[in-house]
């Protein structure tokens, strides 16, 4: 149970107490007031009444719009229409000056009285049993005019018929039972209304229906007190109007609560939650909900104004770009959870580093605002050591390290976008240096970023057109004196960028998945220019292609080749696909089967480039290969470096004990073949025997008798 309705039950309880008071006394409450005392209290406690009606009835046509329904216009009608009845009442009242067109008397204030009460229980009922809706404006207009057409009606009526009717109070006797009657028939049907009010305020539990209740229940009283008094000045009249005035008052409060408390507490409530609404999402469009620091918006926003401020004061201001190193792989291996965790520890430790803007861009990137500090690269430095420190999960010890670019205000831009664009230049030009580390910007990245962005777009058409050349290198078996194989190696001239370094576009097109499309070109190229070697009877030529690790994560790549030698109609065996060591150090499951498919179909297995990646060799115990191709900055440094020289040796001799032909690449002078002839190196390559050429001269040099 509510406090309200704790209140109103005994408020209730209270007006039945002294209502059975009355009613139990009421033969003993025989005191009269003189004339003029009660006219004057009479009066009073009348007008009181009166003006809470009126006040009632104004209160309806002034409400609020949304507050304005149909019942609470049938209820405003209503208590002005008896507003005005009970002032007809009052001016006719036995002793009182009367109105215009009738003197008073105790029949015709009586009559006007009941003729207010029953206008007050019929009308008052039917507003709550009829439904409710929505009003219309000549609906309001009716509303206040229909009432005083209808007191007129009614008052008309009564001062020709007054006279004519069976008296209603008799003096020394009381009331007569026609009054008494009228006074049950009234109270029945505030009865009815009372139960009505229940009912609905069990269905809507709405406050202001309980102060309405109350005013019933007192009005109901009321009308049973004006049963007992004898004579129209007793002590019983006032009890009765006493309760009538309280009955008013709390119909004058649960319509107030209704029509205006309640209406502006809501709207009160509602602009209070609206603000608070529009905190929220202010605080949802400029914070990070993970770290509750300011996201990119807020941050792009703020380093505008710190710029415009550093403007006016001839300062400078520092923007540092973070990127946490391989934060997928603390997602990967300890789940989002912890992964979230750390950003969260990363935040807080930025944070407390000096007074400075800190935000997070979204994912594992934060940047930082910094103005008009000593050094800038001490605060860099700052950075990579505070978060080198270990972090704390899961009661363990997290070691991550990052990588920080640092654009500054006005040498590197002055505008946000720039410096927030050479920021992440800086960036990623530390990653590539070997993450761990800052970097500063330097205009030279921009042109990089022109020239790589130009590349990827002309990558595209190239790819489509067909426009990328394949070369081969050759390889020669030095026993033989004999061209017996050659690489595949892709060439790009294009028409805007001249010549592009394959170290350029092969990354390039790494990144972009390009690699898959340009990796078949290239092996379906290759493939049927060795058919075509073959069909000149030059059928001891293989071809070595290159293979990446995109391709071999591929589904369709095995498919593919099985495809490819069936139409070409090749030997499997003529066909050598490189990869590098990382590719075979790799332990995705994928990867190692479409090897192990490979091999099984008779494709041979090359580890390219081998020496230059990891120092363990343990990955030859899982992949079958068949040749391994020294990497050519071993071959540069056998002359000028015993320590190399020794170790390139040891490597052919490794090679030979496993059974594997060797390759060394790189021999351009006729010192790196007499070296590499002492170790007894199978096959040599380089320029010191050709470069990349097009195919039509690889064909001259396999009929040449030697090269």
């Amino acid at each position: 149970m509510t406090k309200k309705e704790k209140w109103s039950i005994m408020v209730i309880s209270l007006a039945f107490i002294c209502f059975i008071a009355i009613l139990l006394f009421s033969s003993a409450l025989t005191m009269t007031f003189k004339q003029n005392h009660f006219l004057s209290l009479h009066t009073l406690l009348e007008f009181f009444s009166i003006t809470v009606a009126m006040a009632i009835a104004f209160q309806g046509w002034i409400s609020f719009p949304q507050a304005l329904s149909r019942r609470r216009l049938r209820i405003a009608t209503t208590f002005l229409a008896v507003g005005c009845l009970d002032l007809l009442h009052a001016l006719t009242y036995k002793e009182m000056p009367g109105i215009v067109f009738a003197d008073s008397s105790v029949q015709l204030a009586t009559s006007f009285w009941l003729a207010a009460r029953l206008t007050q229980a019929v009308f008052l009922l039917l507003a709550f049993l009829l439904p409710d809706g929505p009003i219309q404006q000549n609906e309001k207009l009716l509303g206040f005019f229909v009432p005083l057409l209808y007191v007129g009606i009614v008052s008309m009526s009564i001062v020709h018929f007054a006279d004519s009717l069976p008296p209603l109070v008799v003096e020394g006797l009381g009331t007569t039972p026609l009054k008494n009657g009228v006074e049950y028939v009234v109270t029945t049907l505030h009865i009815i209304t009372i139960v009505s009010l229940i009912r609905h305020y069990k269905e809507k539990r709405l406050a202001p229906t309980l102060d309405v209740i109350i005013g019933f229940v007192f009005l109901f009283l009321s009308e049973l007190i004006f049963t007992l008094y004898r004579h129209v000045y007793d002590v019983l009249n006032v009890f009765g109007h006493v309760y009538k005035v309280i009955g008013f008052s709390y119909f004058l409060r649960g319509l107030y609560l209704a029509s205006f408390k309640e209406p502006f507490q809501a709207r009160e409530r509602a602009e209070q939650a609206l603000a608070k609404s529009r905190e929220q999402l202010r605080k949802q469009a400029l914070f990070d909900e993970l770290t509750n620091l300011p996201n990119r918006r807020y941050f792009i926003d703020t380093l505008r104004e710190r710029l415009k401020i550093a403007k006016e004061k001839n300062e400078t201001v520092a923007l540092f770009f973070l990127d946490l190193d391989n934060f997928k792989n603390i997602n990967d291996s300890l789940g989002h959870a912890a992964g979230d965790f750390l950003l969260q520890l990363v935040a807080k430790r930025l944070s407390h580093l000096h007074d400075h803007f800190v935000a997070r861009l979204g994912g594992d990137e934060f940047a930082v605002i910094v103005a008009d500090v000593p050094s800038f690269e001490q605060v860099a430095q700052q950075m990579i050591d505070i978060l080198g420190e270990p972090f704390f999960i899961r009661q363990k010890e997290l070691f991550i390290t990052t990588s920080l670019g640092v654009s500054v205000y006005p040498t590197d831009g002055e505008d946000e976008m720039t410096l927030i664009q050479h920021a992440d230049m800086a960036m990623y030009e530390a990653k590539k240096k070997g993450k761990n580390q800052w970097a500063m910007y330097d205009p030279t990245f921009e042109q990089e970023r022109i020239r790589k962005s130009l590349i990827r777009q002309r990558l595209h058409v190239a790819l489509e057109q067909r426009a990328i050349a394949v070369y081969y290198q050759p390889i020669i078996d030095m026993n033989k004196n004999q061209l017996v194989g050659m690489e595949a190696l892709a060439r790009w001239n294009d028409e805007e960028l001249g010549f592009v370094p394959p170290n350029e576009f092969i990354s390039i097109a790494e990144e972009d998945g390009f690699i898959i499309p340009l990796g078949e070109y290239i092996f379906q190229t290759a493939v049927f220019d060795l058919k075509r070697l073959h069909e000149q009877s030059m059928t001891h030529v293989y071809v070595s292609i290159n293979l990446s690790l995109r391709q071999l994560k591929n589904e369709q790549f095995l498919f593919f080749v099985q495809q490819l030698l069936e139409k070409a109609n090749l030997q499997p065996n003529h066909i050598e696909l490189e990869i590098t060591e990382n590719i075979a150090l790799s332990d995705e499951k994928q990867v190692i089967e479409t090897i192990r498919a490979l091999k099984q179909m008779g494709i041979r297995i090359a580890i390219d480039d081998f020496g230059s990646g990891y120092s363990s060799i343990g990955y030859l115990r899982h992949i079958s290969v068949d040749t391994l191709k020294i990497d050519k900055s071993f071959i540069f440094e056998v002359i000028t470096n015993e320590h190399t020289a020794k170790l390139t040796e040891a490597i052919i001799a490794l090679a030979h004990r496993l059974h594997l032909h060797i390759v060394a690449e790189g021999v351009e002078t006729d010192q790196h073949v007499s070296f590499l002839q002492s170790t007894h190196c199978d096959k040599m390559q380089g320029y010191f025997f050709s470069p990349p050429v097009p195919f039509e001269k690889v064909v001259k040099q396999v009929q040449a008798a030697h090269i």
